[in-house]
Order: structure tokens, then C-alpha cells, then sequence
């Protein structure tokens, strides 16, 4: 077998990149202005690149369009957090006893759950720059997408990536110890160790303990913010 042959990045990803790292040590500040000129100068390249990153960024909830402003970094607020964390908990919820019955039944699915985990893992266990802190999310976030995607509901999938849920993890980069990042994989683990068991109420209890623990962290994020201890 030919081995994997790795994707060369373009000007766009490397713009890409480096926004979204700007993003999450705070060099480009929540609610600050997205001038593209001085983005273009900052990292080499030229303004189109730009564009077309700050167009990924806005689809994955890190940038916004706000009318006669223009585009600035999103500014997270715990209000719209937890409406978002209310709707990504009714939906997971709802679904469960279809996940259960996907993965007891569908070996390739159970192979995903067990891949994302390990994978994950490893990443929580070493990060140390800021892209390697967003991996462990990006990770995260497709463990909830696949738990959705194993509900077999392509409309439901489609919702769920549109909410953004992981934008929030901007807001938590530098805020708490790794080991906290580690503690909510392995709750991922015991969710899916509960799945594979068959256990309804388990699952659930689980998936809301996740959810709040995760609330507490940001909360706790953005009050400190806030009263700029960070």
C-alpha cells in the first residue's frame, strides 16, 4: 500500500493558520476589527489568501460580519454559549438510542469512536503551541459530530455543524490546566463506553455531566476575562 501522500499548504492555509493562532493567544482581541491590509502585511501574504481564510474562520465561528463594522473577532457571551450547549444537549440526548443501536451494530462506526478517542488523547497529552491546543478541539468537536452522524439523521448532522458548538475553545487556550483538557476526553471515553454497554440512562447522565463541566470551564474563562485577571 502507497503511503498517504501529505497535502502541500497553500498561501490560504497559511493565513488560515496563523489568524486563527492570533485568535487564540488574544493578539487579535474578541470584538477587535479585522483590517485585511494589515493582516496581509503581518504575514506575508497577499489580501486574497486573506479573504478567503477569514471566510473558513467565519464558517467555524471565529469571525463575524457585523453590519457597519465589518468583520471582527467574534465576541463570545455566556448567554449565547449556553443557548448553543442547550441545543447541542437536546440533540444528543434525543439521539442516543439511535447511537446506541448504530454502534452495536456497525463495527466501521465503532472503529471512528475508538480512533477520535486514542487520537485525541495523544494530543491533550502533549499540546504545547496554540495550533496543537486547537487540534485536541478540532478532535473533540468530531467526536460530537460523529455521535451525531451515527444517529443516521444527515438533516440533524447539518444543524449541528451550523451551531459552531467548539468556537467557544478560543476562549479557553491559556485559561486552564492541561489536565482539565484531559478530563473531558476522558469523559468522551466513558460516553462511549456506555454506548457500547447499552446503557440509555448512562449515556445521557454522562453526555449532561459533559456538558455542564464544560460550561463551568468557559464560565469560569470568560469571568476571568472579564475582570481582566488574563
Amino acid at each position: 500500500m502507497r503511503p498517504l501522500e501529505q497535502k502541500e499548504e497553500t498561501l490560504v492555509d497559511i493565513a488560515y493558520r496563523s489568524i486563527r493562532k492570533d485568535i487564540i493567544e488574544e493578539v487579535l482581541p474578541a470584538g477587535g476589527k479585522i483590517n485585511f491590509t494589515q493582516l496581509s502585511e503581518r504575514y506575508g501574504v497577499s489580501p486574497t489568501p486573506i479573504k478567503q481564510a477569514v471566510n473558513r474562520l467565519m464558517a467555524e465561528g471565529l469571525i463575524e460580519s457585523v453590519p457597519r463594522r465589518g468583520m471582527t473577532v467574534r465576541k463570545m457571551s455566556m448567554d449565547e454559549i449556553n443557548e448553543v450547549f442547550d441545543l447541542r444537549l437536546m440533540m444528543e440526548t434525543y439521539f442516543t438510542p439511535a447511537v446506541i443501536q448504530a454502534v452495536q451494530q456497525n463495527l466501521a462506526i465503532q472503529q471512528l469512536f475508538e480512533k477520535n478517542i486514542e487520537n485525541n488523547a495523544a494530543f491533550a497529552q502533549t499540546f504545547s503551541t496554540a495550533d496543537e491546543y486547537f487540534k485536541t478541539y478540532e478532535i473533540d468537536k468530531q467526536f460530537h459530530e460523529l455521535f451525531i452522524f451515527a444517529s443516521g439523521n444527515k438533516s440533524a448532522l447539518r444543524i449541528y455543524k451550523s451551531l459552531n458548538t467548539h468556537a467557544y475553545a478560543a476562549s479557553l487556550y491559556g485559561k486552564q490546566p492541561k489536565d482539565k483538557t484531559v478530563e473531558g476526553i476522558q469523559e468522551h471515553k466513558k460516553i462511549y463506553e456506555a454506548i457500547c454497554a447499552g446503557d440509555q440512562k448512562s449515556v445521557i447522565e454522562l453526555i449532561q455531566l459533559h456538558h455542564e463541566n464544560a460550561r463551568t470551564k468557559i464560565q469560569l474563562a470568560l469571568k476571568f476575562r472579564s475582570i481582566g485577571y488574563f
